[in-house]
């Protein structure tokens, strides 16, 4: 499980997407946590489970396996440049009509 966690933090550390984006926060966010969950854990997998909340420790693998094929996508078609910021206006003082 950390092997496979540590592959996907490891191929965005090597990858042209920015830190500032989204699905990279999100998914470097998981996988230190499930990778400080296993090492802290390696003789409990009962712990690691009920740490991560997602699953038994072998659907955690998986997981990180379907995570790596969904970041190969990513990064082939650099959705992160399809996300545009958003300007809101927002007015609560302001009555339309």
């Amino acid at each position: 499980m950390i092997i496979k966690y540590q592959a996907l933090l490891d191929k965005l550390a090597s990858s042209d997407m920015p830190p500032t984006a989204q699905y990279r926060i999100n998914v470097e966010k998981i996988a230190r946590y499930r990778i400080m969950a296993a090492q802290s854990n390696l003789d409990d997998p009962e712990k690691v489970e009920e740490m991560c909340n997602c699953g038994q420790v072998e659907e955690l693998v998986i997981q990180a396996e379907n995570e790596m094929i969904v970041m190969d996508m990513y990064l082939r078609n650099r959705w992160w440049e399809l996300v545009k910021p958003v300007e809101v206006e927002y007015d609560p003082g302001h009555v339309d009509g």
